[in-house]
C-alpha cells in the first residue's frame, strides 16, 4: 500500500513490512516514487519472475536538498533525437532514484528568434521532458547563459572575445552574437530575448533558473572584465528582477562555472560581493571543485559564512570521447574521490548527462546525493544487483573494471586509430561479459543497460585486437551501428555524441 503523509517532511519516506504486505508512506507525490523505488531495491529479483520482497522498516530522509541531474538536449544526442517516449522513461528512472530536480538549457544562439522553426521544436521537446517531470512532482529548472543572444542580435551590442584586458585565453565556445551589457541598450537587448524566451516556460514548474557566466558567453570588453566579478554582477539585477516578474515562485541560482579559467581574481572578486544585497535571495551557489580543490580565496578565508554551493559534476565525457561512443561507462572511482573531498562542501548537484550510456553514473550521483549510500562502489554494487538481477562477484569485478579500459587517446596523425590507455583487462572482461550473456535471462542480456555494457566489452577488446583500427573489425562496426540505433542517431548527430562507424 502507498500513501501520502502530509505529517511528514523534507522528502521523508518510512517503508515497513507488515503481515503479508508492505507499507509505503511519504512526505509528498516524488517522495513516494523515491520509496518504491528503494523498496524496488531492497527487494530481491532473479530475472525470470521470482521476487523476494524486502522485509523490515526502514525511515529515510535525504541527506541533500537538491538531487538534481542536467539533461545536454544538443548535438542531436539522445536526449534531443530520441523519441520522447524514451526520454521520459530516463525521467521515470530518476523519480524513483530520488531525483528531484531536472534542469535543461535552451539554447538561443543559432535561432535568429523564438518564431524560428527549429526554436519552436525545441521548445516543444524541452517543454514535453519538463512537463512529465513535473508530472512526477520533479521541479523543473531552466540554465541561462548570462549574455547569450539570438543569431540575429544587434551587431553594434554584440560582446567582445578577445584575448585584452586581462584575459589570457578566449572564453570556450563564444559564439559572437552574445551581448555586451556595458553597450548602452545592451542590458535591455539581454532582457528583451530572454523575456521572449521565458514566455514558453512560465507556465510550467520551474523552482530554479541557474544563471550561467560561461562556456560561450561573457564579454572582455574594458567595462566588463573581469567577467565573473563585474559585467556578470552586473547584470545579474536585472535578470533577477525578469525572471521575479515573469516567475514569482522560481528562485534564481548563480553559477561560478569556469571563474578564473580565462582570466585571473574573478573568484576574489565574486566572493568579496556575496554579501551584497543582491545574493540575499540567491538559495545557491553553483560550482565544481575537482577532488575538493578548492579556488584560493576560498583556501585562505574559507567557504563564505551562509552561503551553500551545489556542484555540477562530469559523469559524461571524463577520460573518453566520442562519449559514449563505445557502449556504456561508469566513473565510480572519479566519482568516489570527488563526492570524498566534496561530500562537506556541496548541498546538492546537477551532474552533466550527455547521454544514456552513463545510466550507472546517474544512479551513483543520486544515491550518494541522497545519502543511499556513502560510497561510490557500494552504489555500483547496488546498480549491478538491481539492473543485471544478480550480484555474482565476477561479473561485478569485471563491471567494475570498465572504468580501468575506458581511458584512451586518439592518434594525432591518424584520426581512425584508438589507443587505451590501459588495455590489460580488455579480454578477461570481454569473456566475463560473454559468459553472463549466456547465463543471465534474455531479458536482461537484451535491456539497453546490459547491452550498452557487453558492446563495450566487445568493442574495446576487437580495437586492441586490431590494433587501434576499428574499421577492420565488421564485429566492431557491427556493435558500434547497433549502439547508434540505442542512442537513436541521425544524419545531423555530432560525432562527439556517437560511435565512430566508419570513421
Amino acid at each position: 500500500s502507498l500513501e501520502i503523509d502530509s505529517a511528514l517532511s523534507d522528502e521523508r519516506y518510512v517503508i515497513e513490512s507488515k503481515n503479508d504486505g508492505c507499507e509505503l508512506c511519504a512526505a509528498d507525490g516524488l517522495a513516494l516514487f523515491a520509496a518504491f523505488g528503494r523498496f524496488l531495491r531492497l527487494s530481491r529479483f532473479d530475472g525470470k519472475g521470482g521476487f523476494i520482497p524486502f522485509e523490515g522498516k526502514l525511515d529515510f530522509t535525504p541527506a541533500k536538498k537538491l538531487r538534481g541531474m542536467y539533461f545536454a538536449t544538443h548535438f542531436d544526442n539522445f536526449y534531443h533525437s530520441a523519441p520522447i517516449e524514451k526520454v521520459c522513461e530516463v525521467v521515470e528512472d530518476l523519480a524513483l532514484r530520488g531525483c528531484n530536480s531536472l534542469l535543461v538549457w535552451f539554447d538561443m544562439h543559432h535561432f535568429e528568434s523564438m518564431e524560428d522553426a527549429g526554436a519552436q521544436a525545441l521548445v516543444k521537446r524541452l517543454r514535453a521532458i519538463l512537463g512529465y517531470a513535473n508530472k512526477m512532482g520533479i521541479g523543473g529548472s531552466l540554465t541561462m547563459i548570462s549574455n547569450e543572444g539570438f543569431s540575429s542580435s544587434p551587431k553594434h551590442l554584440r560582446a567582445e572575445w578577445q584575448v585584452q584586458n586581462g584575459y589570457h585565453a578566449e572564453p570556450d565556445s563564444h559564439y559572437h552574437v552574445e551581448i555586451c551589457p556595458s553597450k548602452e541598450g545592451g542590458i535591455e537587448e539581454i532582457l528583451r530575448a530572454r523575456c521572449a524566451m521565458l514566455e514558453y516556460f512560465a507556465d510550467l514548474k520551474i523552482d530554479y533558473v541557474v544563471y550561467w557566466p560561461y562556456d560561450q558567453g561573457g564579454c572582455t570588453c574594458k567595462d566588463c572584465a573581469p567577467w565573473g566579478s563585474n559585467g556578470f554582477l552586473k547584470l545579474l539585477p536585472h535578470f533577477k528582477a525578469l525572471i521575479k516578474e515573469m516567475m514569482p515562485q522560481t528562485e534564481v541560482i548563480v553559477s561560478a562555472w569556469y571563474f578564473d579559467r580565462f582570466t585571473s581574481y574573478e573568484w576574489e572578486g565574486f566572493t568579496d560581493r556575496l554579501g551584497d544585497e543582491m545574493f540575499a535571495d540567491v538559495p545557491y551557489i553553483l560550482s565544481f571543485f575537482a577532488n575538493g580543490e578548492l579556488p584560493p580565496v576560498l583556501q585562505e578565508k574559507g567557504m563564505p559564512e551562509g552561503v551553500k554551493f551545489i556542484e555540477f559534476p562530469e559523469i559524461s565525457m571524463w577520460s573518453c570521447s566520442p562519449w559514449g561512443g563505445y557502449g556504456a561507462s561508469h566513473l565510480a572511482g572519479f566519482l568516489e574521490r570527488n563526492h570524498g573531498t566534496g561530500k562537506s562542501i556541496y548541498s546538492g548537484a546537477y551532474p552533466y548527462s550527455e547521454g544514456i550510456f552513463e545510466d550507472a553514473n546517474k544512479f551513483i550521483e543520486l544515491a550518494l546525493y541522497s545519502g543511499e549510500h556513502d560510497s561510490a562502489f557500494d552504489a555500483l554494487r547496488d546498480y549491478m544487483r538491481f539492473e543485471f538481477c544478480t550480484d555474482d562477484e565476477e561479473l561485478y569485478e569485471a563491471f567494475a573494471l570498465t572504468e580501468q579500459t575506458l581511458a584512451r587517446k586518439r592518434s594525432h596523425l591518424e584520426n581512425i586509430k584508438v589507443a587505451l590507455t590501459d588495455p590489460s583487462e580488455v579480454e578477461h572482461i570481454r569473456a566475463v561479459f560473454e559468459k553472463y550473456n549466456g547465463i543471465l535471462p534474455e531479458n536482461i542480456t537484451s535491456s539497453r543497460n546490459f547491452r550498452l555494457f557487453y558492446l563495450r566489452s566487445l568493442i574495446d577488446s576487437e580495437i586492441v585486437r586490431n590494433d587501434g583500427y576499428s574499421i577492420r573489425s565488421e564485429l566492431c562496426q557491427q556493435a558500434m551501428r547497433e549502439i547508434d540505433e540505442i542512442y537513436f542517431v541521425n544524419e545531423k548527430t555530432c560525432p562527439w555524441v556517437r560511435p565512430a562507424t566508419g570513421r
